[in-house]
């Protein structure tokens, strides 16, 4: 702050004119993501070339999505020769149809989502103070920090699942008495066979390579997810921050003070209300589905380890650890953002209250009532996002786990 001005003056004279990279930093990795398969809420513009260009391109990755999906699950319900083999193959199954909920989600809900992120740069752009910016910047990073992490499981886990265990798995034999790796997806193509060279190496390759799609369809969501959520925390970060320093310069104009709190503390509110409308399906998907993966990597985990794979132990174990973390950080960021948004009301408790001025406390108590409803993510209105539900899904799971391993002994 200047020498002789007021916190008030210093606010006046700041301009963040990085405001538009900042909003970039926030997004990028799930605009990388994103971008390729057409769903990036701010990719394309409201002509008519780029809407019949955004259709085109939707449905183009959408059929490649089933191409991949509808033969396999047609193997798994009428050619799969065990029921060990189906249920060890049923999680990738999940967590495709997770991948196309999420994409439709992005679809239906682009506007909603388009102006989270459109809000995000005009917080940005009206920051007041440095410090408040570095509070953004801050949380930003932990958005991304997560975000890193679950990729670099899941693609660490996921990637070997479909190219490297088709290739050391038992060889096929044909009715020739020939033999030919077994697909990363194991399909049944009901209208064309896929045995014969080179279609077969072919599908081979367009199997991997769509189920990357499928991959970056599930971590640009999770990182656009990370990304907002933590943002909505910065902003109560920040309003709590400014109730700290509240009686600092005095009791002098509390009136703007307090009219500045309750602003932003409302837009803190909406703007998780904005993120909760567009993705509570979701985030019910999520653990709910996450809580179906886990089961059946833990089997998978279980049987490889029966039979002495130890490459596949380790596969299905780096599977199971990326889908926990998953569960946890979606679970530790919903806690964050109940979390920020209760200590605003501890904050309005913790000041010295009683020396503000009659005519101003009822704006501290519209703070501290408000706050006694925190904002939360809910899965689909049905339950709150938070390290309990976290620890339903670990209990759920091992009891689904054991009911699989009475059906299958």
């Amino acid at each position: 702050m200047i020498a002789g001005m007021s916190p008030a003056d210093d606010r006046a004279l700041f301009r963040n004119f990085n405001y538009r990279s900042d909003a970039e930093y926030v997004v990028r990795v799930a605009k990388i993501m994103l971008t390729p398969i057409g769903i990036w809420p701010l990719y394309g513009g409201d002509s008519t070339f780029d809407k019949i260009k955004y259709y085109l391109q939707t449905s183009i990755v959408f059929c490649l999505m089933c191409f991949l999906l509808v033969p396999h699950i047609i193997y798994t319900f009428f050619d799969a020769e065990d029921l060990t083999r189906y249920m060890k193959v049923i999680a990738a199954q999940v967590f495709s149809l997770l991948g196309i909920l999420k994409f439709w989600t992005m679809i239906i809900n682009k506007k909603d989502i388009k102006c989270c992120l459109e809000e995000m740069e005009i917080q940005y752009r009206d920051v007041e103070t440095e410090e408040d910016r570095l509070v953004m910047m801050k949380n930003a990073k932990v958005g991304r920090q997560f975000t890193m992490i679950y990729m670099g499981l899941l693609y660490g886990g996921a990637l070997p699942y479909h190219i490297i265990m088709p290739l050391v798995a038992e060889k096929i034999v044909r009715e020739d008495n020939t033999t030919h790796l077994p697909l990363p997806y194991l399909s049944n193509y009901v209208f064309f066979v896929v045995e014969d060279s080179p279609f077969y190496e072919i599908l081979f390759v367009v199997q991997i390579v769509f189920s990357t799609m499928i991959l970056s369809t599930n971590c640009g969501v999770y990182s656009l997810i990370s990304s907002c959520v933590m943002h909505a925390c910065c902003l109560f970060e920040v309003a709590r921050k400014r109730i700290e320093t509240l009686l600092v310069g005095g009791t002098d104009n509390l009136h703007d003070q307090f009219r500045w709190i309750i602003t932003h503390h409302l837009k803190a509110l909406r703007y998780v209300e904005m993120i909760e409308n567009s993705l509570n399906i979701v985030f019910l998907s999520e653990m709910v589905g996450c809580t179906i993966i886990i089961c059946f990597l833990e089997y998978g985990v279980l049987k490889e380890w029966e039979d002495n794979q130890m490459f596949g132990v380790i596969i299905y174990f780096i599977l199971v650890i990326s889908i926990f973390v998953n569960v946890f950080t979606l679970s530790t960021i919903g806690d964050r953002l109940k979390e920020e948004s209760i200590k605003i009301g501890e904050a309005s408790y913790s000041i010295d209250w009683y020396m503000i001025p009659t005519k101003n406390v009822n704006s501290l108590m519209m703070v501290m009532i408000r706050s006694n409803r925190p904002a939360t993510l809910t899965a689909a209105k049905m339950f709150d996002i938070s390290l309990q539900s976290f620890c339903e899904v670990c209990k759920t799971s091992m009891a689904y786990l054991n009911f699989i391993r009475m059906v299958t002994t």
